[in-house]
């Protein structure tokens, strides 16, 4: 029995201790390492219809996201955000890429 495991990484599109261009690039250079192809290009995901942030997928096993309005400690500075992000990925789901998924 094989086990899969999915990686998401968060940071906030504001923290100036591990800068977003630094993170989204390492990601990318790893994906790029395991040969993942992009699956879902960088967009917006959404939280109570707002941007929550915005993501890129590769593959089917990691996921690079940022959320909106947070600093380095992500869960402190936009709680809400992060615990989408958090249960998205807990349940193996990809973040919602409409302001609201119930209607489309």
């Amino acid at each position: 029995m094989m086990t899969v495991v999915t990686f998401k990484h968060g940071s906030g599109d504001q923290d100036s201790v591990v800068p977003l261009l630094g993170s989204r690039t390492i990601v990318k250079e790893l994906a790029q390492d395991m040969n993942f192809k992009v699956t879902v290009p960088y967009g917006a995901w959404f939280h109570e219809d707002q941007v929550g942030g915005w993501a890129t997928e590769y593959g089917n096993l990691l996921t690079f996201a940022t959320v909106r309005g947070a600093s380095h400690m992500v869960s402190y500075a936009q709680p809400a955000r992060a615990l989408r992000l958090f249960q998205s990925f807990v349940n193996g789901q990809r973040l919602p890429d409409t302001a609201n998924p119930s209607s489309g």
